[in-house]
């Protein structure tokens, strides 16, 4: 039998807590939340009659659907609990706009259940676009792409829920614990900088910018970032090049430019895992970044690879994991209050994600071609900008997500030309 039939209580993971605790964040009119969205361009019209009866035979699904919060007393453990009967929504629009603002607004709170539905747009040139729109808290980006292959596969499959990590409370993991503390108050310590205005607005509209880069051009940037120094992956070079044209915004603004502090989250999961889906399963990298380390493009590569490796031997990333185990207690009006520390600032300059790549197992669905997908991430305000890198079909495409608010539409189009400038080119953009 499959383990999701099997557990009707299953633990918040550390992330979970996490992201629950960011829920304390959201005081204003017009945010979306910790929803993200997950959007499948489709050649044709989709048939929702039979994508219906998919859901409906999806017992996988309806278990998703089926789970709540629930967290008994004070410094319990928060439980995902399970409860038939709840309706998945699939509701259908008639649309010729890439995203309608009430999808781009849509918020999935957490106190209702299930915390997911899908929305259908019918194009007026015969396609279709798929989103599926889902609370942070019931599963991170890297378990959505998974569920939604398993369900354009009707499989349902075990592995949905991870067994609870043990961590003993004892004197090596209290060295731990206290060492990812230290670590983090040196890491985000003030000042710090950010986009988001000191005035906060009560009420916020959030707007979105696909910017998409041809295949060549990919070919290019994967080209410029080892060049660069990033020796180990690509995301140096992403985080270099969104850090400067955050700041060179600041700049035209005439603010304070300091440091910016910018934590990156990083798929806990084996490769080729096909779960678990239940839950976040993430860890964190955190970066630091003064002004003039980004004055120059490949000072800020090295600066961040040199970051990554200097964490990673010393046993951060495993530290703060014992950290946030210990905190899945705490309440999370209080946890929140420690994520925020004393003077209550942003939690990060700018919040900066790298998307799991659409995989090539899913460029069908329900038998149509899928022309292009895109990853939306949360957008938490403040900071209130988001940039998000991921990659369909051999091709970089970035998502930033902002409110109009933090950002000017002329500044907007500022971040798009530079990111896309020195990206390509792998040197300083001169407008």
């Amino acid at each position: 039998m499959d383990n999701y039939k099997q557990k009707n209580s299953v633990p918040l993971t550390a992330a979970d807590c996490f992201i629950l605790a960011l829920e304390k964040h959201d005081h204003h009119k017009g945010l979306s939340g910790n929803t993200c969205r997950y959007l499948l361009e489709l050649e044709g019209e989709l048939n929702v009659v039979d994508f219906k009866n998919k859901i409906k035979n999806n017992q996988a699904l309806h278990y998703l659907a089926s789970v709540s919060i629930n967290r008994n007393r004070m410094f319990s453990l928060p439980r995902w609990e399970s409860k038939e009967g709840n309706k998945i929504d699939v509701t259908v629009h008639e649309d010729d706009s890439f995203l309608p603002d009430l999808l781009i607004n849509k918020k999935i709170p957490t106190e209702n259940s299930p915390l997911f539905s899908f929305d259908i747009i019918r194009r007026p040139e015969g396609n279709t676009a798929l989103i599926f729109s889902w609370n942070h808290l019931i599963m991170d980006s890297y378990g959505a792409v998974l569920f939604l292959k398993q369900l354009n596969e009707s499989e349902n499959r075990s592995g949905y829920i991870s067994d609870d990590t043990k961590i003993k409370l004892n004197i090596s993991t209290l060295k731990e614990a206290v060492k990812a503390m230290f670590f983090l108050a040196a890491s985000s310590k003030k000042p710090t900088s950010g986009v988001s205005p000191e005035k906060r607005h009560p009420e916020v509209d959030q707007k979105i910018k696909v910017i998409r880069f041809t295949k060549e051009e990919t070919i290019q940037i994967d080209l410029n970032a080892p060049k660069l120094g990033a020796k180990f992956g690509r995301s140096p070079f992403y985080i270099a090049c969104s850090a400067r044209a955050v700041k060179e915004i600041l700049i035209q603004r005439k603010s304070t430019i300091s440091n910016f502090w910018i934590p990156v989250p990083q798929n806990k999961r084996k490769k080729g895992a096909v779960g678990p889906l239940l839950g976040n399963h993430l860890s964190f990298l955190f970066y630091r970044l003064n002004s003039v380390v980004l004055e120059s493009l490949e000072h800020a590569v090295k600066s961040i690879n040199d970051q990554m490796v200097d964490q990673i031997r010393k046993g951060i990333p495993r530290a703060y994991d014992v950290l946030m185990h210990f905190l899945r207690r705490v309440p999370s009006s209080l946890y929140y209050q420690l994520i925020r520390g004393p003077q209550g600032a942003a939690l990060s300059g700018f919040l900066f994600t790298i998307a799991e790549d659409h995989p090539e197992e899913l460029l069908k669905f329900d038998g149509l071609n899928v022309l292009d997908a895109l990853s939306f991430p949360p957008n938490i305000y403040p900071p209130g900008l988001t940039t998000a890198f991921m990659r369909f079909e051999g091709r970089l495409q970035i998502m930033v997500l902002y409110y109009k608010e933090v950002l000017s539409e002329s500044e907007i189009i500022h971040l798009e030309k530079q990111l896309k400038f020195e990206l390509i080119n792998g040197k300083k953009f001169i407008e």
